[in-house]
């Protein structure tokens, strides 16, 4: 004869088999699994499965696929070089060793006259000489070029001086403690994809867990084991709306082609030369909201993989050319930094 089953384990049913102890003490969170499944869209008969039998394969696979994304992307933004001043060539040498420039006296007080005096007004004529020069920021109120004493170099455009890790890095957006690495032109994207997907993470984890979470904080009082899942929940839950507005943040530096250091230090410095500086020099760069995402994400398909070259754009692009300037690879750091072009 035929031994029957617990009576807190309903027949046939695998559940409650695996989870017998849980569905006797929580009868409410048997309910939800078998007629609240927060993704009852899926069907019940999706390839042979059941509704929970589906949502359990959905979760699972969602999941680990953002978990192998955040992964990737994470070591990609720790490791890959956020691009540092090219010395490769002889060409590199006589720009950002020597500062041999070649801009004509004349355009030289342009630019210094353009950079002292707040209140010219940019000319169309104006934008396009901006535009077209290899290296527009200068220093201070005087106009001069740009000079690290601790690299004994030149700097490009929006290149900084890294204090942490001694180097000058490309396009630098900050130092990130918890990548042991600058951001800059050629880790961005990676960084920007690791806060991504670890958004995906968080709220996936927020969405998926909120009936179970309902249900255990009813029943907790009779079973504090569950106590830490309590605590992770709420831990995820808080950590969930400050990744959105930190990816927000910088989707929006971005599209406005700036990154954290001249948000925070030259856009809004005190110092109106400061911002003169700024906006004489983002003129260089700033290619309309859709071409910024693509200079920095790359093609629009390839916005979510962890994949850039640089390719999609050169770091001295400029848009009164009908292409790029010549370009040269950066050995090992995977982008293109823009040659000389003409004044």
């Amino acid at each position: 004869m035929r031994e029957e089953e617990p009576a807190c384990i309903p027949p046939a049913d695998v559940r409650a088999a695996v989870y017998g102890d849980l569905l006797c003490d929580f009868p409410r969170v048997r309910a939800a699994t078998e007629d609240e499944s927060i993704h009852s869209y899926i069907g019940p008969d999706l390839w042979g499965y059941s509704a929970y039998e589906s949502e359990v394969v959905f979760t699972a696979v969602s999941f680990h696929f953002f978990l192998l994304m955040f992964l990737v992307s994470f070591r990609l933004a720790a490791f890959r070089s956020p691009g540092r001043i090219p010395m490769q060539t002889a060409n590199d040498l006589n720009l950002w060793r020597d500062g041999l420039f070649q801009i004509n006296t004349e355009t030289e007080e342009t630019i210094k006259r353009i950079v002292s005096t707040l209140g010219m007004k940019l000319t169309d004529d104006l934008r396009d000489l901006v535009r077209s020069m290899i290296v527009v920021e200068r220093k201070k109120r005087f106009g001069f070029h740009r000079f690290c004493s601790f690299c004994t170099l030149y700097k490009p455009d929006r290149t900084h001086h890294c204090r942490i890790c001694g180097k000058c890095t490309l396009r630098m957006d900050h130092h990130c403690p918890w990548l042991a690495n600058c951001v800059g032109y050629g880790n961005y994207k990676y960084f920007l994809l690791t806060v991504f997907y670890a958004l995906c993470l968080s709220a996936s984890m927020v969405i998926q867990m909120a009936p179970t979470f309902v249900h255990i904080m009813q029943g907790l009082h009779d079973n504090l084991a569950l106590l830490p899942v309590v605590l992770i929940y709420a831990c995820v839950f808080m950590l969930t709306p400050l990744l959105l507005f930190f990816m927000g943040f910088h989707i929006y530096l971005t599209a406005n082609a700036m990154t954290t250091i001249e948000y925070r230090e030259k856009k809004n410095s005190e110092d109106p030369y400061v911002q003169r500086r700024f906006q004489v020099a983002h003129l260089k760069f700033d290619q309309g909201y859709m071409e910024n995402l693509k200079d920095s994400l790359g093609p629009v398909w390839s916005w979510l993989i962890p994949y850039f070259d640089g390719k999609n754009g050169c770091y001295t692009f400029s848009k009164s050319m009908s292409t790029c300037a010549s370009t040269q690879k950066i050995e090992g750091e995977g982008m293109l930094l823009g040659g000389k072009q003409g004044v």
